[in-house]
């Protein structure tokens, strides 16, 4: 069975224990034996298989029943998440919501990625789930962390880099998601994976991947490389106007120029309802946790949802020479570019300005921005494909090649840009693979967005 190597409070010890007192009943994971995985899904009967009590008895708490949960681990990044049942809010500060990570069913444990209620909110916190937060801890702490939840249907995504689970940055680790709540008669648990069997099958190895996606004024989206298609809108007209990927890598968000978000993978954290006439929405950009985004207007507004800082600003009531088309966000999630067709550069919050075509005659409109990896700059791309550096290497451009159809999108990628054509044309200036593109295939819709897999 699964024994600490050091000393744990006995719910921790309690909360292993199960991971193989309970029998393995239709597990939805394969056998050990199959091939190795970046990612698992695990899901759960539909009743309640709550537990309380030792030796352990059924006990009817939604709020402690685990329906699904997942893990992924790619490119040295770790992603759990977890539904529950009935969502609380983990309102009470004696639950427990944690995933375990080991590395043998003979050892506990490598760590455990705990979520805790603080007054900001929600935070990951690493190590010892009955431990309380303490701020000078270092080893609490994951510099590199994320996370999303929707409180309202017990959904939960974090995402933690493998540095912060182990030194050595395992190759591989067997996990399990537990969650604690509890009750005027003990405490109410549940564990998946429930028996060492499942555990075993749980196992997740680091993977290297790579992709992007493409996305119509239809709505229809296409999937390139390890991008993996998870849904797509349903729109009645083409107004389909962007697709911003999470920084989970769990999917993305498509955005039509209504403000109307659509999250597949990601939570949705609200729509624009207060579009004026005349005005689009344009642009969607996220915050570094994947909790919240900005929507941009052609008009230069910017509406923030979720945890997004409300305060940047915007430019809405600047005088325009011309619409804004698109938006980035900075790393810190403390500012944001926004680019006009005119080649316009605004730079909001702690993005810096480094210079814009605002001033030059351009042979076509500017369509994108994107900030250099460095923060210290960015590029721009015409509709023809010409890249105009400010404070940022010059990677390349199609500005001298005679496309089939207009750029209509650009989007960081590794040390440097995607951009993609009306046609799907997908083209690479990076150090990241080319995974494709539908410029042999055009669609019959032209294509209007890009975002990579984070």
């Amino acid at each position: 069975m699964l024994c600490s190597r050091f000393r744990r409070p006995a719910v921790v010890l309690a909360a292993l224990a199960a991971l193989i007192a309970a029998p393995l009943t239709n597990s939805p994971m394969a056998a050990a034996a199959d091939p190795p995985r970046s990612s698992v899904n695990a899901s759960e009967p539909s009743t309640n298989d709550t537990v309380k009590g030792d030796p352990p008895s059924p006990a009817n708490e939604p709020s402690a029943n685990i329906t699904a949960a997942s893990a992924r681990y790619q490119n040295d990044f770790v992603t759990f998440t977890m539904k529950l049942e009935k969502a609380d809010g983990l309102s009470d500060p004696a639950s427990l919501l944690f995933w375990v990570i080991t590395d043998s069913t003979q050892s506990c444990c490598v760590n455990f990625v705990s979520l805790k209620k603080t007054t900001n909110g929600l935070q990951i916190v690493m190590g010892d789930p009955q431990a309380p937060i303490d701020p000078n801890d270092a080893s609490q702490k994951c510099s590199n962390s994320s996370l999303s939840y929707d409180l309202t249907t017990g959904d939960y995504i974090a995402s933690v880099a493998a540095s912060c689970i182990s030194p050595d940055s395992l190759p591989s680790f067997m996990w399990a998601a537990n969650r604690r709540v509890p009750t005027a008669t003990g405490e109410a648990s549940d564990t998946t994976a429930d028996s060492e069997e499942a555990l075993l099958a749980s196992t997740v190895t680091n993977a290297r991947v790579s992709g992007y996606w493409a996305i119509g004024s239809d709505g229809k989206v296409y999937g390139f490389g390890d991008a993996i298609k998870t849904g797509e809108p349903s729109t009645p007209s083409l107004n389909t106007v962007d697709i911003e990927s999470s920084p989970h890598g769990t999917g993305y968000w498509t955005l039509d120029d209504k403000g109307v978000v659509n999250g597949y993978g990601p939570f949705v954290y609200g729509n624009v309802t207060d579009l004026t006439a005349g005005e689009r929405a344009v642009s969607m950009s996220s915050t570094p946790s994947g909790a919240g985004y900005w929507v941009f207007t052609n008009k230069g507004r910017a509406i923030a949802f979720g945890d997004a800082d409300k305060n940047i600003g915007d430019v809405s009531k600047i005088s325009l020479n011309a619409e804004v088309l698109d938006s980035a966000a900075m790393p810190s999630g403390k500012g944001y570019y926004l680019v006009a067709a005119d080649g316009g550069v605004f730079a909001l919050g702690d993005a810096k300005f480094e210079g814009s075509m605002g001033d030059t005659k351009l042979n076509k409109p500017v369509q994108s921005i994107v900030p250099d990896p460095d923060g210290q700059g960015y590029w721009l791309v015409a509709s023809d494909g010409g890249v105009f550096a400010f404070k940022a290497v010059f990677l390349g451009s199609t500005g001298s090649i005679k496309l089939n159809k207009p750029m209509t999108g650009m989007v960081p990628f590794g040390n440097g840009y995607l951009m993609v054509a009306q046609d799907g044309g997908v083209f690479n200036y990076s150090n990241r693979p080319f995974s494709g593109s539908l410029g042999n295939n055009p669609p019959a819709n032209p294509i209007v967005s890009i975002a990579a897999l984070n």
